[in-house]
């Protein structure tokens, strides 16, 4: 007995020291298990024996570079095959695995039980998961890999032996989120040591985004972040600004890519890593001068940092995109002429289109005609003073004639990246394609993004790296230049009764009916195909860096930039044909279609030198500091180029080379062009310091200066502090932790920023020069003028900002809450000045007369979490961010408090205007109305016939108390007339303040979950408030109360328009141009159709499934999804209460509405990693 249990322990004893002999993979690979058997072999001087029919060696298994154990090695390689291993001597046997056995115990954490950790048997479906007690039962065979984990833990991994129960697992708190590192100015900082406010948006909240930009990803994601899309264009650029208004002058914020100034719509999003927000002062002063508006840092993708094999990545999707409105319009010829005239007649006293009465019964007939009926044609000739014309009873749907619904879009994006130890690689490119809404000649928008980053480490103490990026975008559509014109022609004139062409194929101009152009022209444009216009756009930019480490804690960093941009355009028009007469050809060439060509090119060269040194170390117990300090010096030359030419010799080819003679025999061609250039040359430094990362301090300082101002007034110092108190971290907090709460800090933060994104040569007064055009002998004189006088003192806008902020972490990172609180005063901006006597003739010159201040917060909520469905972990996680702010005039030169200017304790945004009363309610009361409603009702006194003046129907006005009767100093009665009295503060006559154009709490809404392999997400994004109050020429929302020739009439539109059979409508009577100025009944601001624009809007949802990784892994394939995401899928607005036309953010770009219309995405993509 006593010898057989020295052979077990001896036996025991080989096994184990067999089991714990190393064995060391040089990198991350897929390879075959034969090839594995044969290193272990070659490492062990160990034989490993197997039958050939029990396991097959040409499996591919993943193996990660290291040292480990010859256990943990066979344990890994061997998963899910059925097999184990046996150690004789120096032989490995590999035998068939045991039975399944059932093994119990509890999974803790250093104080109590983990409620809700997943247990998973590695290379088995096994899936467990812990009860409210910790506890968990598994089977599983002995040998094998148990994974645990769960969210805000780390997760361990035990190989199950001969005990079955009682097991204990412990596991530690995942510091991933505590030790998460931020890129911020000019470095980086561990996230729980900020002071200041920033926001961090990874790469995985954008990577599913159907968007093709960046900005629109961004939107709603960030507290404090503001994005507004000004058009629904292919490529066009959205307006970016950080917790709203930072100057009357307008401004952006900076945006640098890896350090270098860049442009967020130039990126492609498969490279980003990081965006980090930077919102307060003390935070953005490290870039002083440019970064008065904030700053927003994006870090790209880099290679591997350990040998692997290179990892291959694509990603492909296409879809389509529609409009986010309604596009159904009055298509009936009878309606839409009938509404136009009914509105036209009522002032003009005359029919817009003088459709006979039998021209009327014609369209009548052919009013359910949604496709031309052979028995009714659309299109008739008769002769008229001896002379044939088409007659026109067509029932055209203009908008889809004009316009497709549905347009192709796709994208796709490739990445190489890898390396070793020494050298690091990335290499990236991407496609993106979109149609646009065009239908005749379609417009279309490609982009093109190249990037290539290496590193290498020269020495120990050199690193020598690169980061080249190329973006080339194009953009061709047809009509005039400035495809908005497109939209806005097409608003007017275009009757549902013409056809988009006549029978022989010539093109609708004029008509018999008006002499005005149908939709001012759009069709002969698009008809002929030759007015095409193109935008291309092409950014290169190439960083160099190197990283000295010449000891321990020190880096020095030196980098040049060198950013090359260049845009061209290209704008052609032709003369447009088209025919009235059949047979007749008229051709129009002056105005849009004069024969001209059109060039512009403009070259942006920008270029940057940095270099700074960090330096980090401790002394005493637990103190712990960095100082950073740097130079930098930049340029930037802008040139532009213009040139045109006349009466080319071709309508197809678009060359300034074809430009011929006009009927005089000349060459008709200009040329101009300007350039601009400016420097900024700063020194900075940063000082942190902490205390066992409890109390928090940084120090922030740069010196700049500008060539933007006079050499006296160009320099400025730009300092910030910041204080943070980490109360989670001070004994005294033990005990809240133990009831789950991670993390609680204090911020509080100040600084002083200088803005000097104004005019590059505003201190200097210029001198023009021109031609005169009369000859002086044989030629003309040239002449010159001087320009309005300028200040001789024009300085730095300065922001001074106070922020205030906590952050809050509870239940191991599941919940998270941050809230900030801010105020931002911006002195000294740029306005008109002291006003000139009048008789010097000259505009008063801009001088730092203005302050504002602006007060703000911002709250960001986070919950993610797991629990088991169906024997399986479903994960999921909810977020919520929410911002407003309210900006007001402190100071500004307009004493008597002028309504129609800034004045000081005016709220940024203020709208003004008058209070209503409905409408008349007979025309003997209207007759007899006693105020005065001429001021806005001029046009109905100038309306011919029996609309002459108010009736039945008509917009009543409220006379507000102007005048004090009973001597009490409250006014009590009014005027008996509509006025806005002295346009002031003081007295705005019946003017009462309605509400504001500013956005009013922002909000996004992040919800997702997984479960098995699917995933799904979907985020909302909105406004809650924000007041608008429509253009007087904005059709979509007035119709032919605007204009009455409107083209695109909603089809509801008669369900709102008063009549005596409707007297509770929406609108009033109907009259035409009663809106289409400001002294109008519709045109003069009321509380009767201010808008509320506030919406939620479904921004984005996304469903995807990722294939099992054992069915991937035969195809060598390391991830494979499938997946649908949407964008801009739906809104609610209560805009929509009253237009069902108007999308909440197109309303919000104000003006005429006559933009590119907002589009929604459908898109269906894969993402593949090899």
């Amino acid at each position: 007995m006593k010898q057989l249990l020295l052979a077990t322990l001896l036996f025991l004893s080989i096994f184990a020291s067999a089991q714990n002999q190393r064995v060391r993979f040089e990198s991350d690979a897929q390879i075959p298990l034969s090839e594995i058997f044969r290193q272990i072999e070659g490492q062990t001087n160990m034989t490993i024996a197997y039958n050939e029919n029990s396991i097959d060696t040409g499996r591919i298994v993943s193996v990660s570079a290291g040292d480990k154990t010859l256990g943990e090695v066979m344990n890994r390689v061997l998963a899910g095959t059925g097999m184990t291993i046996k150690i004789q001597g120096n032989i490995i046997a590999l035998v068939q695995e045991s039975k399944e056995h059932e093994y119990t115990g509890v999974v803790k954490d250093a104080i109590a039980p983990i409620v809700g950790a997943v247990l998973t048997v590695q290379g088995s479906n096994t899936v467990a998961m812990t009860d409210i007690d910790g506890k968990f039962s598994v089977k599983a065979k002995e040998g094998s890999i148990l994974k645990v984990s769960i969210l805000g833990y780390n997760e361990v991994e035990i190989i199950l032996g001969s005990k079955f129960n009682n097991i204990d697992i412990t596991l530690t708190e995942d510091t991933q989120l505590l030790d998460e590192v931020v890129v911020v100015g000019y470095g980086t900082t561990k996230k729980v040591n900020l002071t200041g406010a920033v926001s961090v948006i990874k790469a995985d909240e954008l990577e599913d985004r159907s968007a093709l930009s960046v900005s629109r990803m961004l939107q709603g994601s960030v507290p404090g972040l503001n994005i507004t899309n000004r058009s629904g264009r292919p490529g066009q650029a959205a307006t970016i600004n950080i917790r709203g208004l930072n100057s009357i002058n307008g401004g952006s914020p900076l945006i640098l890519i890896d350090g270098a100034e860049g442009d967020l719509e130039r990126i492609n999003p498969a490279d980003i890593e990081s965006i980090s927000v930077i919102k307060d002062a003390s935070s953005a002063a490290i870039y002083g001068a440019r970064a008065s508006f904030g700053v927003i840092l994006v870090t790209t993708k880099v290679g591997a940092d350990k040998n692997g094999k290179p990892v291959v990545r694509y990603s492909g999707r296409a879809g389509f995109t529609s409009p986010t409105t309604s596009t159904d319009f009055e298509t009936r010829g009878y309606y839409s002429v009938y509404l136009n005239n009914l509105f036209y007649e009522a002032y003009a006293g005359v029919p817009y289109a003088p459709y006979s009465d039998e021209d009327m019964m014609e369209l009548w007939a052919r009013r359910h005609d949604k496709v031309e009926n052979p028995a009714r044609p659309w299109v008739t000739v008769t002769n008229k003073n001896g002379m044939d014309v088409y007659n026109y009873y067509a029932n055209t749907d203009w908008y889809h004639e004009l316009y497709n619904d549905l347009k192709p879009t796709t994208s796709h994006s490739v990445s190489f990246s890898g390396g070793t130890e020494k050298v690091k690689y990335m290499l990236s490119g991407s496609y993106n394609m979109e149609t646009g809404t065009f239908r005749i000649n379609p417009d279309k928008f490609s982009k093109y993004n190249l990037r290539a980053k290496l590193s290498f480490d020269v020495t120990k103490w050199l690193n020598i790296s690169s980061n080249t990026s190329y973006y080339a975008s194009d953009y061709t559509y047809p009509g005039r230049a400035g495809v908005n014109n497109s939209f806005r022609m097409a608003m007017v004139h275009g009757l549902a009764s013409y056809p988009a062409v006549n029978p022989d194929g010539t093109a609708v101009g004029n008509t018999q009916y008006r002499s005005e152009s149908v939709m001012d022209g759009l069709m002969v444009m698009l008809n002929n195909g030759h007015h095409k216009n193109q935008d291309k756009a092409n950014h290169f930019s190439t960083m160099t860096e190197a990283t000295i480490t010449p000891f321990k804690n020190l880096e020095v960093k030196a980098n040049f930039t060198y950013n090359h941009t260049s845009a061209q355009s290209m704008n052609r028009q032709t003369n447009g044909e088209y025919s009235v007469n059949p047979g007749v050809i008229s051709t129009l060439t002056t105005g849009y279609w004069q024969d001209k060509l059109t060039e512009t090119i403009s070259f942006h060269n920008y270029k940057q030198f940095n270099v700074y040194a960090t330096y980090h170390n401790q002394f005493g117990k637990g103190h712990n500091f960095k100082v950073m300090a740097g130079y930098t010096y930049e340029t930037k030359h802008l040139k532009d180029v213009t040139a045109s030419g006349e009466n080319l010799m071709s309508n197809t080819l678009n060359d300034l080379n074809l430009v011929g003679t006009n009927a005089d025999g000349q060459k008709v061609t200009n040329v101009g062009g300007g350039q601009n250039e400016y420097a900024i040359e700063s020194v900075f430094a940063r000082f942190n310091y902490d205390y066992k990362e409890r109390y928090l301090f940084e120090f922030n300082g740069r010196y700049d200066g500008t060539s933007r101002f006079s050499a006296d007034s160009r320099w400025g110092f730009f300092p910030s502090a910041s204080a943070g108190w980490r109360i989670s971290e001070e004994p005294f907090f033990e005990s809240a932790k133990a009831v789950g709460i991670d993390n609680l800090k204090l911020r509080f933060s100040y600084g002083r920023l200088g803005n000097q994104q104004v005019g590059y040569y505003d201190y200097i007064r210029g001198i023009n020069i021109g031609t005169l055009s009369y000859l002086f002998g044989d030629a003309k004189p040239i002449y010159a003028t001087i320009d309005a006088p300028v200040s001789g003192n024009l300085t730095w806008e300065v922001i001074d900002q106070y922020n205030v902020g906590l952050d809050y972490a509870m239940f191991g990172n599941r919940l998270s809450f941050t809230a900030e609180a801010y105020i931002r005063d911006t002195k000294g901006m740029l306005t008109k000045g002291i006003a000139l006597p009048g008789v010097y003739g000259a505009t008063p010159p801009k001088m730092n007369a203005a302050d504002m201040r602006t007060k703000g917060y911002e709250l960001s909520l986070s919950w993610r979490d797991q629990f088991k469905l169906a024997g399986r972990p479903f994960s999921y996680s909810a977020s919520v961010v929410f911002s407003d702010y309210i900006t007001k005039i402190t100071k500004f030169d307009n004493p008597e408090k002028v309504l129609s200017n800034y004045y000081v304790g005016q709220t940024y945004g203020e709208i003004w205007g008058y209070e209503t009363a409905g409408y008349f309610t007979s025309d003997e009361e209207a007759k007899n109305w006693h105020i005065d409603q001429s001021a806005v009702s001029n046009i109905i006194y100038s309306s011919a016939g029996a609309e002459y003046g108010l009736r039945v129907g008509d917009l009543k006005y409220v006379d507000q108390p102007t005048i004090d009767t009973d001597g009490d100093g409250i006014p009590d009665t009014g005027d008996g007339k509509i006025s806005i009295g002295a346009n002031t503060l003081d007295n705005h006559g019946d003017l009462k303040k309605l509400g504001n154009t500013q956005p009013r709490y922002q909000y996004g809404i992040n919800l997702g979950a997984s479960w098995l392999g699917f995933d799904f997400s979907i985020f909302l994004q909105g406004v809650g408030h924000m007041d608008w109050y429509p253009d007087p020429e904005a059709e979509l929302f007035w119709g032919p109360y605007s204009r009455p020739y409107a083209t695109f009439i909603p089809a509801d539109f008669m369900n709102k328009m008063w009549s005596e059979e409707n007297p509770n409508s929406y609108f009033p009577r109907p009259r035409g141009y009663i809106a289409m100025k400001k002294n109008r009944t519709l045109g003069a601001v009321n509380d009767r159709y201010l808008q509320n624009i506030g919406y939620c809007r479904l921004k984005n949802l996304t469903f995807g499934y990722t294939i099992p990784e054992s069915i991937m892994e035969k195809a060598h394939i390391s991830q494979l999804r499938v997946f649908f995401s949407g964008e801009n899928l739906a809104y609610m607005s209560p805009l929509k209460k009253n237009t069902r036309y108007i999308d909440p953010e197109q309303a919000a770009t104000g003006g005429n509405l006559s933009v590119y219309p907002w589009q929604k995405t459908f898109m269906f993509g894969i993402d593949l990693t090899f």
